[in-house]
């Protein structure tokens, strides 16, 4: 079924962020595959940093996006109802997002960094591969470590993040490893007459 492959790719993209999936797992095999579809109820999962949120149908994508509106003065409250989780992540089915509420998306997202987390929002569309197997796309990996990150500056003799090439946020590959504003992914390359080489790119 679609709705095993989106599941097996989420995980795929959770685990690559370093989260601890024996959660989502072990409530995922519970669910019976229609429930995904449905319009009655919410469907929410949790890993050791992330919320996921099914909510396919049209109600339920307006359900919660009400519910981050109510919540938008007190972000932390939302955090709370969801386990405390700072990572939102929203599934939404392929219907067409109007700008108002891309708009409120992206607000929430704001407030959500604002304490060290992040709303993302994925098409089913977009959850029926991983993009990061494709033979044509290189190794992306998120620079974590400071060390490396205040090495790259000196070696560059940048002076801006911004200064690098960039990589928009809702580019796949940045939303897959869950890149914010001023993250740097490190990107590497396998040249059959230059042998491996990495060049990096600041997300905006």
């Amino acid at each position: 079924m679609e709705i095993d492959t989106i599941i097996s790719n989420i995980k795929e993209m959770l685990v690559e962020r370093g989260d601890n999936i024996d959660e989502f797992e072990e409530h995922e095999r519970d669910i019976e595959r229609e429930d995904f579809y449905n319009d009655s109820r919410i469907l929410e999962f949790h890993t050791s940093n992330t919320t996921i949120i099914f909510c396919m149908a049209k109600k339920l994508r307006k359900n919660i996006l009400d519910e981050l509106k109510s919540y938008s003065d007190n972000i932390t409250k939302f955090i709370t109802k969801y386990n405390n989780k700072k990572n939102i992540v929203l599934i939404f089915n392929n219907d067409v997002i109007s700008a108002p509420i891309l708009q409120q998306l992206n607000k929430y997202d704001k407030l959500l960094q604002k304490n060290e987390g992040m709303l993302q929002y994925f098409y089913t569309k977009q959850l029926l591969f991983n993009p990061t197997k494709h033979e044509y796309v290189p190794k992306h990996m998120k620079l974590t470590d400071q060390e490396e990150i205040n090495k790259l500056s000196e070696t560059y003799m940048i002076k801006s993040k911004l200064h690098l090439p960039l990589i928009n946020h809702n580019d796949i590959i940045a939303k897959w490893l869950g890149l914010k504003q001023g993250d740097i992914v490190k990107i590497i390359r396998n040249n059959k007459n230059s042998g491996i080489y990495y060049y990096y790119r600041c997300c905006i």
